[in-house]
């Protein structure tokens, strides 16, 4: 039986300071592999290795898609 991933993306308080690649996969909406990548392209802040896996610093992220939204030009905000 296949693992099932979470409904929505990670609760923003009283959880864990790290995300997993799981977690930002369904925030992001895409794969877990999609995810792999963009970290070894070093285009997602907040990496913390343990061991052999990856883990991802939840204020990091946060503060770094804020950046993101509010960088973008407002037409790529609207939904068509």
């Amino acid at each position: 039986m296949g693992k099932v991933r979470a409904a929505g993306p990670p609760k923003l308080e009283s959880e864990s300071p790290l995300l997993t690649a799981d977690d930002l996969a369904v925030w992001f909406h895409c794969s877990r592999r999609a995810v792999y990548d963009r970290v070894f392209r070093n285009q997602i802040p907040g990496v913390v290795r343990l061991g052999r896996r990856l883990y991802f610093d939840r204020v990091t992220i946060q503060e770094w898609l804020k950046r993101r939204l509010l960088a973008a030009p407002r037409d790529d905000l609207e939904f068509h």
